[in-house]
């Protein structure tokens, strides 16, 4: 039994003996629940642990144990557990009605509030999740263009949208500079018109465009790869994809949903771009369910067209419980709180990498904003080739150390911080580190 696989078992059985009532809640769940859960990131070996309740950054399980929460509902909790002001607007709310079924003043309130961060959201409209919201910007991309074709990227996360559900889980990396017609990421699912081209790879984007370049509407892609490695894309590549789009007449939809957490004005800032087409969500919620999508008014004029509208509906599309958490939690994040999570991601980093190389090990921190990624490697993770290489095994282990010593950190190997958070729990983090890393 070799190094990895004896600190597996060891942590195995730690977390095991730790956590017995949310072993139990797993094992009665998965008596009705197919695989025990509904989501599919919250199952993980042995199972998954069960939050009783949460507080700023920390969560406290069914037995008692509390753990520094580096996944905040999968991005989407800024302000981490239990903030007031979003809670309380929460029940200001409630005590209105739960569901009222007519517009709210908050529906404006929330657009413009968006708009004023990211400019290229001329209009907008809600959805109740970013799967949704994606669903519909593409819909609006082909009803704009007349075409049907969708170009996305290997590794590329967007939902659960049939078109994109694409390429995303690949064990091996399409070859540099290739593009070809995508591979659906799950059984049931038919065949699509979605063509996959290589993240960061500009030759990729030329050649997706020099073959199918009159039939694509709409190239998405999002500022980091979300689910493989934070893959961060590069200045030359986002301006490939605004250049072969718009010259072969295609428009340009970003998928903010997590870039929400690179700047202020979203990732765009940071690139200096202007998309067509802009999908919203995670941290605009405070919690809830809540998305959008949104940019020029002459695109989303489809879903009001008089000739041909394109409909859109949802039973819980922008209730007034999501719309005003989501103000009171997006208005208390202001440029002030962007930097200093920057400036404790930094520290995050910093402390990984370090610790790391106590026991003779490298390791990549790929990262925006208030969001890192740990990829244990020699070189640097600049596409899902280099990220595919990782070793993932040890990081597996090294994250259910983590989880025994009270840091909750994505499978993955992401991490994503929330203003709860001081340089206090940068130290708590590398402290359960290097406890973990003495075992190898």
């Amino acid at each position: 039994m070799n190094t990895i696989e004896t600190l597996v078992l060891g942590e195995r059985e730690r977390y095991i003996a730790r956590t017995p009532r949310s072993r139990a809640a797993f094992e009665a769940a998965g008596r009705t629940i197919v695989g025990g859960v509904s989501r599919g990131t919250m199952a993980y070996p042995p199972y998954p642990f069960y939050a009783s309740h949460g507080v700023g950054a920390r969560l406290h399980d069914l037995d008692g144990n509390e753990y520094l929460d580096l996944i905040n509902n999968y991005t989407s909790l800024i302000h981490g557990h239990g903030h007031k002001a979003t809670a309380d607007a929460a029940e200001a709310a409630l005590k209105t009605g739960q569901a009222l079924g007519t517009p709210s003043v908050e529906e404006a309130e929330l657009a413009n509030e968006l708009r004023c961060r990211i400019p290229t959201l001329e209009v907008i409209r809600f959805t109740t999740t970013g799967s949704e919201a994606l669903q519909y910007a593409i819909r609006v991309a082909r009803a704009f263009t007349g075409r049907k074709r969708v170009l996305k990227f290997e590794g590329g996360f967007h939902g659960s949208e049939a078109g994109l559900v694409q390429d995303i889980w690949n064990t091996t990396a399409l070859a540099p500079g290739s593009a070809r017609p995508a591979q659906p990421s799950s059984a049931g699912l038919d065949d699509v018109s979605t063509i996959t081209a290589v993240y960061n790879d500009p030759a990729a984007v030329a050649n997706a465009f020099s073959q199918w370049g009159d039939e694509i509407a709409v190239v998405v892609f999002e500022p980091f790869l979300g689910n493989n490695g934070l893959v961060t894309a590069t200045h030359d590549f986002v301006d490939s994809i605004f250049e072969q789009a718009h010259s072969h007449g295609a428009l340009v939809l970003l998928d903010e949903i997590q870039g929400l957490r690179a700047s202020y004005g979203a990732s765009q800032q940071i690139f200096g771009v202007k998309p067509d087409l802009v999908t919203v969500g995670k941290i605009i919620s405070g919690g809830f369910a809540l998305a959008g999508f949104g940019g020029r008014k002459e695109l989303m004029s489809a879903l009001t067209n008089a000739d041909a509208p394109m409909p859109q509906s949802g039973t819980f599309t922008a209730s007034q419980v999501a719309l005003q958490a989501g103000l009171a939690a997006i208005r208390a994040y202001d440029e002030a709180e962007y930097d200093r999570l920057k400036s404790l991601r930094d520290g995050f980093a910093q402390a990984s990498v370090e610790e790391f190389a106590r026991v003779g090990r490298t390791v990549q921190i790929n990262g925006f904003g208030s969001m890192f990624h740990v990829s244990i490697n020699h070189e640097p993770v600049n596409s899902l080739a280099r990220h595919l290489q990782s070793d993932h095994a040890l990081w597996s282990a090294v994250r259910l150390g983590l989880l025994n010593r009270g840091v909750n950190l994505m499978l993955r190997g992401t991490g994503c911080l929330s203003t709860p958070m001081t340089e206090a729990d940068v130290d708590f983090y590398r402290e359960a580190l290097r406890d973990v890393l003495a075992a190898i």
